[in-house]
């Protein structure tokens, strides 16, 4: 996932997870044809602005597989993206996302030397049955709000300049053979580093793990590839750097490549919905993104993000008495 900075200085995904539109139809990538997706990352893990300093310092503290069985507890017992996708459906705000089109796990993100699980979805934006932009859109900001989060991520390995909500932004792509754990992409982040600091802990520096297959929603649970968005560095630095650290680890492999073979960049659609929750407590920043201000909505949303954060304060609680895996293994209980 890949984070972006707060007004606070607190840095959550830029992403990370988390950028639109995924039409892969290139051999550079290595595959034949694709259709096109957007990616969109969402941490579990609250902004500093809403939990604090030193309860966000605590909750890192576990490391990251105690966080990611967190962020899976959280995803498959307790539903926490379907209701949100759900809430947004029944109140209007979104039609077309469905589970035909859209996919989601937890997986991991990178962002400034720290790798943490983030939730990574994976939507069809095209042909039959796909999601809209705008929905997409909409989902995101809803996901951040109910997530508190102070940024989230869309992401896609094609520019569309008709899409709205986008930018452009370089990329490229570290793909392992077989498949790839969150703590293995971790690994890697940290070895590039080695390689080179300023792609692993420089400013805007991260990755998201994903699939990149032809046919990703259908094989969205081999994730294994990490997407790295070009940070402050020049293109020749975040190719060379990464493709080294490509080269030097075993079943690795770098793409795009150019026709003479060396490492290249290609163009990512990319945006980063976000909220200053010092400036707005009450999350202005996403919810005047998604196009309804239905009081019942707008309630039903509120109730999940306070859900979230009795799931945080769940987890404070048993940090603070020391049995993070036996309340992870024996004792979490959806809030």
């Amino acid at each position: 996932m890949i984070r972006f900075p707060q007004t606070s200085g607190r840095k959550v995904r830029k992403m990370a997870g988390i950028l639109t539109w995924m039409i892969l139809n290139y051999a550079m990538l290595g595959v034949s044809s694709m259709s096109a997706q957007t990616y969109v990352s969402v941490e579990p893990i609250p902004s500093q602005d809403v939990v604090g300093a030193a309860n966000l310092n605590k909750i890192l503290s576990i490391g990251y597989s105690n966080l990611e069985l967190w962020g899976q507890r959280l995803l498959n017992d307790c539903h926490i993206v379907q209701n949100v996708i759900n809430t947004l459906s029944a109140g209007g705000a979104i039609q077309s996302v469905n589970t035909g089109n859209t996919v989601y796990l937890v997986a991991a993100g990178g962002f400034e030397a720290v790798t943490d699980p983030t939730y990574v979805l994976t939507i069809a934006d095209s042909g039959t049955g796909a999601a809209t932009a705008n929905d997409i859109w909409v989902l995101d900001n809803a996901l951040g709000y109910a997530l508190n989060q102070g940024g989230t991520a869309q992401f896609g390995l094609v520019y569309n300049n008709k899409n709205p909500f986008e930018f452009a932004l370089d990329y490229a792509i570290a793909t392992h053979g077989g498949s790839l754990s969150g703590q293995q992409a971790q690994s890697f982040f940290n070895y590039l580093g080695t390689i080179d600091p300023a792609l692993w802990s420089g400013t805007d520096a991260g990755f998201t793990q994903i699939n990149a297959s032809a046919s990703p929603v259908t094989n969205y649970l081999l994730d294994n590839s990490m997407l790295f968005l070009i940070g402050s560095v020049s293109k020749q630095e975040f190719t060379q750097g990464l493709f080294t650290a490509v080269t030097t680890t075993p079943n690795m492999t770098y793409s795009p490549l150019g026709n003479n073979g060396k490492p290249t960049t290609a163009k990512a659609g990319a945006a980063f919905p976000g909220n200053d929750w010092i400036t707005y407590p009450n999350g202005d920043g996403y919810l005047i993104n998604l196009g309804s201000s239905s009081p019942q909505l707008l309630n039903d949303l509120a109730a999940l993000r306070q859900r979230h954060l009795t799931a945080v304060n769940n987890l404070l609680d048993a940090i603070n008495k020391g049995n993070v895996s036996k309340y992870l293994n024996n004792q979490f209980k959806c809030p």
